[in-house]
Parts: structure tokens; sequence; C-alpha cells
């Protein structure tokens, strides 16, 4: 009997002890699921939010118009960005940037509806989905308030700040059904009030879809125009007023469209420096203006030099100017012989790509040049301490619809010439603007006042005419120095 007994209590006991260990392990799974769940929660939060500001970012973003599509209920997509950002940063400072970042933020939350959700998708760029909304008159409604909201300055570091802003937006599904519909053609409207005007709002409209085909397009034949080799150069004869007997030929790059016919590179190179494909076209056209100034050397024209224009962008690749001084080196062609000409926009943050780019030219015997100067301290620091050789004047300075006069230009030559640049003034177009660059003292002249574009074709008999054409130069020369 008491064996019975014993073995019950043992059994009892052993019942209670496994469901004792039962609940405690039941207990400790759920809690680890509990935790898992918040975890990934957390780590989901953490995926979809913007460390900076506290908003959702670029995943949130899409996430939610995603949503959005699913439900097929109009809503508006909004891009913005804050005009002058990168001027704060430069001269505020980094973490002056941030702090105007969730400074615009707070403002975006304060001043939007609560049906419409705005995020930080990177940098300065924001954007907004507006739900609830039925016509472009209540989109306005709202993108007016907030306007007037975002009025109020900011102060940081002491420093008073007006937030000055572009923004576009498109509708679905009037403008587009799919997300990148939607983003492009905001992003596309964004760009057009940045372009014309700022510290406004645009909506996309048929004129804008038109415009973003005609992109598209562009693209496209760009491409194909490379593989089809259409692109070809011509050449703007630029004078030397030292010693008129050499002829600088600038070379110009344009493409034989086969239905809009012959293209200024005004017309695509932009494109193709968006598309990456304008490497292909410097390399094109270097090549093509060595190859072409070796020949001319060989048939007896030793006074040409050529300038070649060449994208600003390569500077950003070390491998592009090595690239470069091979195909110098591919011709034996004069040191000194060749200038590169870069525009005035040289980004800053690029200074030492600059270096090595212009340092590996220099090397191969090449000057080089600077178009459209700005008159600027911080411009004119920067071509020293690229050991700039030229600096190409625009007719602004001299043409008859500017407020300045021709001591300007004689002024601007002087500080360049302090600082040993050459100087040309280009795009003359009648005798008073040649007037005001002779008087101004510049080195170099150019314009279709003097001579117009010449084609491949042609260049040839242009050079064994221009002794001829020299003549007449000088007796014109003659004729305007120093008459006032």
């Amino acid at each position: 009997m008491n064996l019975d007994v014993e073995l019950v209590k043992a059994i009892w006991i052993g019942l209670i002890e496994y469901l004792t260990v039962l609940l405690i392990g039941m207990v400790l799974y759920r809690y680890s699921v509990l935790y898992k769940i918040k975890e990934n929660k957390q780590i989901k939060k953490q995926a979809f939010t913007d460390p900076l500001t506290g908003k959702g970012n670029r995943h949130k973003f899409l996430s939610d118009m995603d949503d959005h599509l699913i439900k097929k209920e109009k809503f508006a997509v909004c891009f913005m960005d804050l005009d002058g950002f990168k001027h704060v940063n430069d001269t505020l400072g980094h973490d002056a940037g941030d702090l105007l970042l969730i400074e615009l933020s707070n403002m975006l939350e304060k001043n939007l509806p609560v049906t419409s959700i705005s995020y930080r998708l990177g940098g300065d760029e924001f954007a907004i989905i507006m739900d609830k909304v039925n016509t472009i008159e209540e989109i306005s409604k709202i993108l007016d308030v907030l306007k007037e909201g975002l009025k109020e300055p900011v102060i940081i570091n002491n420093t008073k700040i007006v937030l000055e802003y572009s923004l576009g937006i498109s509708i679905y599904p009037t403008d587009g059904i799919t997300r990148n519909e939607l983003m492009a053609y905001a992003d596309d409207a964004m760009y057009h009030i940045k372009e014309n005007g700022k510290n406004s709002y645009y909506f996309h409209n048929d004129a804008l879809k038109a415009q973003l085909n005609n992109k598209k397009k562009m693209e496209i034949d760009l491409k194909s125009a490379l593989k089809n080799g259409e692109f070809d150069i011509e050449f703007q004869p630029r004078i030397n007023l030292n010693n008129l007997n050499e002829i600088c030929l600038e070379t110009l790059i344009f493409w034989n469209h086969p239905v809009l016919g012959k293209l200024n590179s005004e017309y695509f190179i932009k494109q193709a420096e968006e598309m990456g494909i304008v490497i292909y076209l410097d390399e094109y056209v270097l090549k093509k203006s060595c190859e072409r100034l070796d020949n001319l050397n060989l048939n007896g024209f030793k006074n040409v030099k050529m300038s070649i224009n060449l994208s600003n962008t390569h500077a950003k690749r070390h491998e592009f100017g090595d690239r470069l001084y091979d195909i110098l080196n591919e011709y034996k062609l004069n040191r000194g012989h060749i200038q590169i000409e870069f525009t005035n926009k040289i980004n800053v943050k690029f200074l030492e790509s600059y270096k090595y780019l212009i340092d590996k030219l220099k090397e191969a015997g090449v000057s080089i040049c600077i178009s459209n100067l700005e008159l600027r301290y911080e411009s004119l620091k920067l071509f020293k301490e690229l050991k700039i050789d030229e600096i190409k004047i625009n007719r602004g300075y001299i043409s008859n619809k500017s407020n300045f006069n021709k001591n300007v230009l004689m002024d601007i030559i002087n500080i360049c010439k302090d600082l040993d640049y050459l100087t040309t003034v280009i795009c003359i177009e009648n005798e008073d603007e040649l007037k005001y660059a002779l008087n101004g003292l510049a080195d170099k002249i150019q314009g279709n006042y003097l001579f117009k574009k010449v084609d491949s074709s042609s260049l040839e008999e242009f050079l064994t005419n221009y002794p001829s054409l020299q003549i007449n130069i000088e007796n014109m020369i003659k004729k305007l120095q120093y008459k006032g």
C-alpha cells in the first residue's frame, strides 16, 4: 500500500515538473516570438525612416505609392528640393545644412493637412503624397498654405534663412498610372520650375510630357547616331593679334541628323552629358582634330593650332585624363599646337581631379582655356590654382545691347593680363564690337564678323587663301585700332 502511494506521488511530482518545464518553455517561446516581432518591427521602421528628420525615407515613399496605386483612388505626388541649399552647406557648414533640413521637415509637418504625408528622399530632396484631392484647385490651396508657411525665416547659427524651393506635381491617374510615370512627371515639373523662376510649384502637363518624350527619343537617337557615325566637326577661326601669321581653329562638333539636318552641339551636348556618352563624343572630336592637324602639318600648314572643347564632366574620371594623354601622344604634333577648352562651371568638390586632368594634358604639351569668364574673386583664384593659360570673354561686355562701356572690357583684360592669362574676345558680330576688342588690347579675337565657320571639306582652301585674307584683317585693324 505504501508502495502504491509513493508511486502515485512520484508520478504527480514528475507530471508537475514536466508541466512546469512545458509552461516555462511556452512562456519563453512566446516571449521570444514577441521579441522577434518587436525586433522586426524596429528593423522595418529603421529601414523606412530617415535618420536625420524622422520622416519616411525613399523606401517608405515608394511603398506608400504602391499602396495608393492598389486603391486606384486619385492622389497627387510632389517632388521638392531646396533652392540654394548648396550655398548654405558651403557658407555655414554641413551641420547647419542638417539643421535646415530638420526645420524644413518640421514646417512641412506643420503646414500640410493630415491627408498629406511628406518624406525625405535624400539630400535636400523631399516628396509629398496628397490623398483625398479631387481637383488642381484643391492641391493649389494646400500648396499655397505651405508656401505661406515657408516664408517664415529660419534661424541657423545666428543667420536668418528664408526657405525657397522648387516643387513639381503629377496626379494619378490624370498624368500617369504607374509609379515610374508619376515620379518622372513630378520630377520633370520640379526641374521646369527650377529653371524658370524657382521658389514656386508647377503642375505636370501635356507640354512637359511631350518634352519628356522628346528627351527619351533624343537618347535613342544619340545612341543610334554614335553607332551610325552621324557626327562631324567644323572650325571657327580665331586670330592671334600678337602674331597674325598664326591661325587657331576652334573645333566644333555637330550632328548630321537624318531627319532634322545639321544640329549644333547646343542641341544635344547636355543630353549627352546626362547619358554619359559625351566621353565618346569628346574622344571622337579629339582624335579627329589631331588627325586633321597632323595632315595639315604634313601638307605645309605649319601655322595652324587647334582648340578643342571638352566636357567638364571628365574631371571626375582619372582614367579619362590618361586616355587623352595617350591619344595626344599618338600624333606627332608640335607642343603648344593643341588647346583644350573647359567651361567656367568648375565644381570645387572635384578640384583635385581637375588638377590631375589638367596636369596630364599639360604633360602632353597642351594649353588650357576657360570659356565664358565670370569675373569673381573665387573664379580667378581657382583658375590660378589650376594653372589656366587663356580666358575667353564673351560679347556681353562689348555688345551695344549691354550697359557696359568700352573701358569695362579693357579693365577685365588688364586683370587677366595681371594674372598672366591670355585673353580672347569671342562672338564678335559687327564693327563696333571688333573696335572695342581691339582697343581693349585683347590677345585674340573670334567671331562671324571676321570669319564664319569653315566646314571640314573647305578647310584646306580657307588656309590656302588665308595670307590674302590676312591682309584684309590687317587693314581692318589699322583702321579701327585706337579710334575711340
